[in-house]
């Protein structure tokens, strides 16, 4: 099916290369602008197993779906690790113009960016205005997930959801599918949840790991018993499985490309009466990274932790040259990513030509959306 078992032997055997990178920036080229992408803060389960008794909404006082304490911790403490890896590059204290935070319209996504921002801008000096509550209010805009032109993965798009739909019921995925119907089976019968494909696995799992996260008594006893490895990989396949194809890249991800060359665009530029913001920040959610770092071929098959985060660093040389380099950041740590043909100290140039096959404005994303009789891979 459109070279969709080639494409998944390749995202198999071609595993991001990554070093993990703990050294503080080198100030010795200009750094221009960063941009960064994380995934929310740990949340409660947004839906609860059926046989445990802790799926009584009276376990989780926040609310099913919505950010645990923990979550806000977690979030908070990534703004701190921001504070101190940028602190050279932000003021000291909140300037508007030097960040720009986007969210997407969910509450538990909002709260993550309120919750870094805490961590990243502590009043100080004038901003302190109570000193019995340290924090500052600090813009976060978002726009309804149905219209919203960054982060696209609730527009309509009939075009995408024809490829999801082929790809679900590709040779492939049967093959997968049959192969674990025993495992199936089992969790089924474990969790009351019909389980019939890798979907399934990656919502039961990510379940579990919000469960772990908030309270490690609640887990049920079977999760002892779980193959962990095997349940990473089978989840992590249907975080694939969404931008498994260039067009579905494109669909899926292409909007927010789009809106993160056109800054960095803007960060480059002489002539502009107002220079572009030193951070763009946007809060988000596992699929949109997922969706991300496969679209730029590093995506390593583990489904995004809470707080994981995608980094972009655009560097000036002294004769004007133009670099980006990339990382992520997990549970496991800082990894440099390295895109194939354009790895460590990219040139910008290069990585624009790289991305331009994915990146899509809003408005042909929406022409190409609609567009159904023609073939497409």
């Amino acid at each position: 099916m459109y070279g969709f078992i080639v494409l998944v032997l390749v995202f198999f055997l071609n595993q991001h290369h990554a070093a993990t990178t703990g050294r503080n920036i080198s100030e010795e080229d200009e750094l221009i602008t960063v941009v960064t992408v994380y995934r929310h803060g740990d949340r409660a389960p947004i839906k609860p197993i059926p046989t445990s008794k802790y799926c009584d909404p009276s376990y989780w006082p926040m609310g099913f779906g919505h950010l645990t304490k923990f979550g806000i911790e977690r979030q908070y403490d990534l703004g701190k690790w921001l504070r101190k890896r940028y602190d050279f590059l932000l003021s000291p204290t909140y300037k508007a113009s030097e960040i720009y935070v986007r969210s997407t319209d969910e509450d538990r996504v909002l709260m993550s960016a309120y919750s870094n921002l805490a961590g990243l801008y502590p009043p100080q000096g004038s901003q302190v205005w109570n000193d019995r509550i340290f924090w500052q209010p600090i813009p976060v805009h978002t726009i309804p997930r149905n219209i919203d032109d960054v982060i696209v993965e609730k527009r309509s798009c009939p075009k995408y959801d024809t490829l999801l739909k082929a790809t679900i019921k590709s040779d492939y995925f049967s093959r997968i599918n049959d192969k674990y119907a025993d495992l199936y089976k089992t969790i089924s019968n474990w969790t009351g949840i019909d389980v019939s494909d890798v979907e399934d696995i990656k919502l039961i799992r990510s379940t579990l790991y919000a469960i772990k996260s908030y309270n490690a008594t609640y887990l049920p006893e079977w999760e002892k018993d779980m193959n962990w490895h095997l349940i990473d990989n089978l989840a992590g396949l249907a975080y694939f499985r969404y931008t498994s194809t260039p067009t579905m890249k494109r669909l899926k991800s292409g909007p927010f490309f789009h809106y993160l060359l056109n800054h960095l665009d803007l960060a480059t530029s002489t002539n502009r009466a107002s220079p572009a913001p030193k951070m763009l920040m946007i809060s988000a959610h596992d699929t949109s990274l997922s969706g991300i770092l496969n679209s730029m071929g590093v995506f390593d098959g583990y489904p995004p932790d809470f707080a994981a985060t995608v980094i972009w660093e655009l560097k000036k040389r002294r004769n004007g040259e133009r670099y980006i380099n990339l990382y992520f950041k997990s549970e496991k740590g800082l990894e440099r990513l390295r895109i194939i043909g354009c790895e460590i100290d990219c040139d910008y140039g290069t990585f624009k030509d790289i991305m331009q096959n994915v990146a899509i404005s809003i408005g042909s994303w929406a022409k190409e959306c609609n567009r159904l009789s023609e073939k497409f891979v």
